[in-house]
Parts: structure tokens; C-alpha cells; sequence
């Protein structure tokens, strides 16, 4: 058993307990608050005068399957051969070794969505991990999604010179002609009929649809404009899916229409993006603005774009040039992206029963200065 005492713990969900007492037993939390009595031959970590806060959680990463140790400008990305690639697994292509992980401990993050890459309108299913641990242990949901990329942007040049749809209206009709084949299977599959595709690659790309349209997962999308998000909530109207806009640099837009319809914005980098001229309408206060409508925001890296470190940056940028209240914006990187996850019962906040992920940091974790002192995931310090 481990007992951390004498910080300042912002739970996100329990508010904020004055020099506190955690207890941590097989990995989980099991005992939040003060003057908790701490059992004989405890370990004990005095964090007296420290801030204890929940493990960080990136949105929307690429770490392990864009290498800073291997091939980092391509690594195992996108699989440039074809416009779906629906039956690619980001597990597959993950670096467990990668030190990004790494770089991402070291600043409090334990935890983050990878996703394939862009390239593809399709690229496949993402995984939600751990940032240390087993590779069992590290799972947390798989699949965690399936990653689309809608933007016109998609005329990057693909492998063995195969066409790509280009224009929004092509990426819209490619999106609408793979859902509607996959109602198509799925009420094959209902009435019976055992092997209703016998191509092999198709068939797992229809599975992964089918999980997008019995909600199981969201689609998750790499989009930055009004235009694309329209398209996007016209096929939600038409199929029903649970929908993730990845990036949203102009989702403050159609902030009540994201609010309305439920749904989540995982937002960012607000630092470092080389294209955000790109997106004219992007501006720092768009997180609150999404926040103040009521939508589900957290914030991304990109990794390696911007360094998996950089996260609790994003929100540090958002605080001072955008004007989101702190305590907002600690929900976006903890409890907002446990939800977005599809973990919000393990993760995202510390109280009894989740599982023990968190970091001692020297002063508020929302000023630059302040450094995660200690990390721990599962209750095993890491950092």
C-alpha cells in the first residue's frame, strides 16, 4: 500500500482537498481525503506542499507509431495504399519502446488516444494506452475509434500512385458509399446469412463501420472548418454515429451545434502547427467558447508534431490568451478526455476505485514553471 500525504489533491470531480491524503492498494485508489488514518508499514510519499493531480490524457497522439527513435517523419502512420484502410490497427504499428512515452511522463501526461495518421479519409482503428507498464497493461480500450480525415488537404501524394478523392464533395460520397455498404452487411448478418463478405479486407473494414454505426466506438475525425463539419453532421443525421472532431480549429463557430448534438472537440495544438494560417478563424479563445456551450472539449499534441510533453501547454495557452477559467480547463485534460476515451470509470480523476494514475507537481500544474516532481501509473511511480 502506498500513502501519499500532505498535498493539495484536485480530485476534477471531488473538489479540492487542503493538504490531503491519498491511499493507493493494487493499483487503485482506495482511500481520498483528510486525516485518512494510514495503515502500519505503509509506504508513505510526503508531498507536503505539492499539488497532487489526476494523470494528464492527450486526445489525439501519434506517439509509438511515429518513432522519435526510428522513421519519424512517416513510421507506421499512414498506410498510403489505398483512400480506406478501415482494417488497420494503430496497435499494430505502435513502438512500445518509443521515448516519446517517455517525454510525456516526465510532464504528467499517463495516458493518450493514437491514432493513424491523416493521409488516409479512413486510416483505421485508434487505441487508447497507457503511457508505461505491460503492453497488456497498457490497453485501456481497443478499438477507441475509427480515424477518418476529411479536409480537402487529402491530395497529399499516395504510395504506388493510386488515386485519392480530393474535393469535399468526393471525401462526403466516399464516407456515405462505405456506410451504406455497411448497413448493407450488418442486415445481411441480421437475417442470418453467415459469410456475407468473403473478401477478407473488406469484411474487416465493414466491421469496423458496424461498430461505428451500433455506437460501440466514434468516428473520429480530423477536421479544422465549418464546411467540414456540416458534411459531417449531415451524414451523422443520415446514420447515426457518435462523432469526435479531431483538431476543430474553427469548431467555435458551430459551438452550439457541437453542443447540441453531443458532440466532443478534441482541440489543438494550440502551439507549434505550422498550417494553423491555414484556418484564419482559429483563435485562442476557441476552447472556452466551445466550453462555455456546453461541448466536451480536451486538448491535443499531435505527437510528434508538437512533443507529447507540451500537453498541459495547450491549456496553460488557453487559460492566459483564450481566457478558459483553470479549473476547466484541468477538466480537459483529465476528466473531458477520459470521456472522450470511453474511460472515464478508470481514469480522469482521484477518487476511491480509479485506477491510481497521477503526478506531484511543484506548484499549480497550470503554470509554466511548476514541474511534475513524480508521476505514478497503476499506483507504480514511473517518473
Amino acid at each position: 500500500m502506498l500513502a501519499v500525504k500532505g498535498a493539495k489533491i484536485l480530485t476534477v470531480t471531488k473538489g479540492i482537498i487542503e493538504n490531503g491524503t491519498a491511499l493507493v492498494e493494487d493499483g487503485k485508489f482506495k482511500t481520498v481525503g483528510c486525516d485518512v488514518p494510514v495503515p502500519a508499514g505503509t509506504e508513505v510519499f510526503d508531498a507536503t506542499g505539492k499539488y497532487m493531480v489526476p494523470g494528464f490524457i492527450d486526445c489525439h497522439s501519434h506517439v509509438g507509431i511515429i518513432p522519435l527513435t526510428l522513421d519519424r517523419e512517416y513510421g507506421d502512420v499512414n498506410e498510403a495504399t489505398n483512400a480506406i484502410t478501415g482494417e488497420c490497427r494503430a496497435i499494430d504499428g505502435v513502438y512500445f519502446d518509443d521515448v516519446g512515452f517517455r517525454d510525456g511522463i516526465e510532464e504528467g501526461v499517463t495516458a493518450m488516444l493514437i491514432h493513424p495518421g491523416s493521409q488516409n479519409n479512413i486510416g483505421g482503428v485508434s487505441v487508447a494506452l497507457k503511457a508505461a507498464g505491460t503492453r497488456e497493461s497498457r490497453v485501456i480500450r481497443n478499438p477507441a475509434g475509427l480515424k477518418g480525415a476529411w479536409t480537402a488537404s487529402r491530395r497529399l501524394s499516395p504510395a504506388r500512385d493510386i488515386p485519392y478523392v480530393a474535393g469535399r464533395m468526393a471525401v462526403t460520397s466516399l464516407f456515405r458509399n462505405w456506410f451504406k455498404d455497411a448497413k448493407d452487411y450488418m442486415a445481411k448478418l441480421e437475417a442470418g446469412e453467415k459469410n456475407p463478405e468473403r473478401n477478407p479486407r473488406r469484411r474487416d473494414i465493414y466491421e469496423a463501420f458496424a461498430k461505428v454505426l451500433r455506437r460501440e466506438m466514434p468516428l473520429r475525425v480530423h477536421s479544422m472548418l465549418p464546411q467540414d463539419f456540416r458534411a459531417l453532421f449531415t451524414l451523422q443525421d443520415e446514420f447515426g454515429f457518435d462523432l469526435s472532431v479531431e483538431h476543430g480549429d474553427e469548431a467555435w463557430v458551430l459551438a452550439s451545434e457541437f453542443a447540441r448534438r453531443n458532440v466532443c472537440v478534441a482541440y489543438g495544438p494550440l502551439m507549434g502547427d505550422a498550417f494553423i494560417p491555414v484556418y484564419p478563424n482559429s483563435r485562442p479563445d476557441g476552447p472556452k467558447i466551445l466550453d462555455d456551450a456546453g461541448v466536451l472539449l480536451g486538448f491535443q499534441t499531435d505527437s510528434p508534431y508538437v512533443h507529447q510533453g507540451f500537453l498541459r501547454f495547450q491549456a496553460i495557452i488557453a487559460v492566459k490568451h483564450g481566457g478558459l477559467a483553470p479549473e476547466r480547463a484541468l477538466r480537459a485534460l483529465t476528466i473531458n478526455a477520459a470521456k472522450m476515451m470511453g474511460a472515464e470509470s478508470r481514469l480522469g480523476s482521484i477518487e476511491a476505485g480509479k485506477d491510481a494514475d497521477f503526478s506531484i507537481f511543484t506548484g499549480d500544474p497550470l503554470h509554466s514553471r511548476s514541474k511534475a516532481e513524480a508521476v505514478f501509473i497503476d499506483g507504480k511511480r514511473v517518473n
